[in-house]
């Protein structure tokens, strides 16, 4: 058996909950699914997942791995701000604002976790425990360890994750650049902004660059109507449901910063996306494809 403990920290707020909404959790099962997202993302195929995981499909097979969350603790409150929809980060906080409302219930009303008892907030703390009961093959040990690897320094929990909400750190294996070279190495496409932005800052930056990018592509959405209307993209549409191949990413080198940089990648999209949602790559162009909406023109005075 192999045992491994992480100390992890929160460092967006994380809208990540069980079966009440309305009340923050970090939960051993969400770790697993990014998990499970990493090793396919990277190239596991099906029978490997299986052999990780296990599986109910055909015969039963147990789990290599068993994850356990403990000795959390929450982090200074934080409360939800008032958003601004002419704002970039609109496209960030949204979603968030208005998940498990009331069909009906109206463009105004929020949703049950837009309150400070529905968000881990940043700097809450939590150890990760791992326990692997049986060894594995060789090369699917390696893909194992590069997912766990990228959860850590490049991983999230909760809502809106691809967009930098519930980022994490962890104390024992923060943010090294050369893990951008890994997950290269296995299809994926990064680019690494290093200049630093405060936690305000790299929310906007993310928005921003998330409105300005469809804009320039063409892959249009509206955010803020009761019915979202997105076209298909590596980016996500709500319909159909699609989740995003490109993922905004505040990372922090030194653990004791407060000051963020933020790494995007992508996906292989054949490996996490649709068919009708693939189309060209969006990150890692020189010059590059993510880009800022035009400035708005004065308005002119009367």
């Amino acid at each position: 058996m192999i045992r491994k403990t992480y100390t992890l920290e929160i460092i967006t707020p994380c809208f990540c909950s069980g079966a009440d909404q309305a009340k923050a959790e970090i939960r051993a099962a969400s770790i697993r699914g990014q998990l499970r997202w990493w090793l396919r993302a990277l190239g596991g195929s099906a029978d490997e997942e299986r052999a990780v995981f296990g599986g109910i499909a055909g015969t039963t097979a147990s789990s290599s791995i068993h994850l356990r969350v403990a000795d959390r603790k929450p982090g200074p409150a934080w409360n939800p701000p008032k958003i601004d929809p002419n704002s970039p980060d609109s496209y960030v906080w949204h979603f968030a604002s208005v998940s498990g409302k009331p069909p009906g219930s109206g463009r105004r009303t929020l949703g049950p976790r837009w309150t400070s008892a529905g968000v881990l907030a940043p700097r809450s703390t939590f150890r990760l425990e791992l326990l692997q009961r049986r060894p594995l093959p060789t090369d699917l040990q390696d893909r194992l360890d590069l997912a766990l690897r990228a959860f850590l320094q490049l991983g999230g929990l909760g809502l809106r994750v691809t967009r930098g909400l519930g980022a994490v750190v962890c104390h024992e294996s923060p943010f090294d650049s050369s893990i951008l070279a890994k997950i290269q190495e296995a299809g994926f496409r990064t680019e690494h902004r290093s200049a630093p932005l405060s936690e305000t800052q790299i929310i906007k930056e993310i928005g921003a660059l998330v409105k300005g990018t469809r804009k320039a592509s063409g892959w249009k959405i509206d955010t803020m109507s009761n019915r979202p209307v997105s076209t298909p993209s590596p980016f996500g549409t709500s319909d159909p449901r699609q989740t995003s191949a490109v993922y905004f990413r505040p990372v922090r080198r030194d653990i004791k910063s407060n000051n963020y940089e933020l790494v995007v990648f992508e996906a292989p999209h054949d490996r996490v996306l649709g068919e009708r949602s693939r189309k060209s790559s969006v990150v890692g162009h020189e010059p590059s494809h993510l880009v800022k909406p035009d400035p708005a023109p004065p308005r002119r005075s009367r």
